[in-house]
């Protein structure tokens, strides 16, 4: 990409979240995850960006169906089961409204602080349908990062530089919406002066668990890091 080419901002920040880290992602997660699925099982990833952790799952030897909203996603996450050869089932859809089969899930997983772009309304709707989708004592696993971790501590900055090259581009907190527990960010592509607006929701573990439908049973958190959790909820 030339100094003088636009981006799409928002395209960007999808990269940025869901690809640059994914290794790093799985890395991670996966020996947490490995624990509540066994071949064969039918795993619903939530929110699969371009779908690390389901190629992980199918080399688990689960069975996947992987939903997300962007087609920006989707497209890359397609492209590279094509080059893998692999069968995961990518559905383009908004994961609120798309339809899923009662009681087909062995296991759903919401990873990658996908919680964070969701209101508590949303969220709570979302539940209910992996209640719906959910195998009976079969369990429902989220990730998230505590939303107010890095302003309690002090060391959000209202403003960064996300990328030098080969495009400058720039983050500044615009503010924080009380009332709906969301704040936003401003990026900016300095070289052809878009921006985009970027809606965070704050979480945190008491929040997450508060927000979970009555018919899963909380069963455990595993603390990642200081500001990051992956909490096990189980169908009743």
């Amino acid at each position: 990409m030339s100094q003088d080419e636009s981006i799409t901002l928002y395209n960007w920040i999808l990269q940025e979240f869901t690809t640059s880290r994914r290794a790093e992602f799985v890395n991670l997660i996966a020996p947490h995850i490995k624990l509540f699925f066994q071949p064969r099982d039918h795993v619903l990833d939530l929110c699969c960006g371009t779908g690390p952790i389901s190629f992980w799952l199918e080399g688990q030897g689960a069975y996947v169906t992987a939903i997300d909203f962007a087609p920006y996603m989707i497209d890359l996450a397609r492209q590279e089961a094509a080059r893998l050869g692999s069968a995961v089932n990518f559905v383009q859809a908004d994961v609120l409204s798309h339809p899923l089969p009662a009681e087909e899930f062995d296991l759903v997983v919401f990873l990658g602080n996908t919680v964070s772009d969701f209101s508590l309304q949303s969220f709570r709707r979302l539940s209910y349908k992996v209640k719906d989708a959910l195998k009976p004592n079969k369990q429902f696993i989220i990730h998230y990062i505590d939303g107010l971790y890095s302003f309690i501590q002090g060391n959000y900055p209202k403003e960064s530089i996300q990328q030098e090259t080969p495009i400058r581009i720039t983050r500044c907190f615009k503010g924080y919406l009380p009332e709906t527990g969301a704040y936003i960010d401003v990026y900016k592509n300095e070289a052809s002066g878009e921006v985009y607006e970027y809606t965070s929701y704050l979480y945190t573990p008491p929040l997450v668990r508060l927000a979970i439908n009555e018919s899963f049973k909380f069963e455990q958190s595993i603390v990642l890091t200081p500001r990051s959790f992956v909490d096990v909820f189980v169908k009743q």
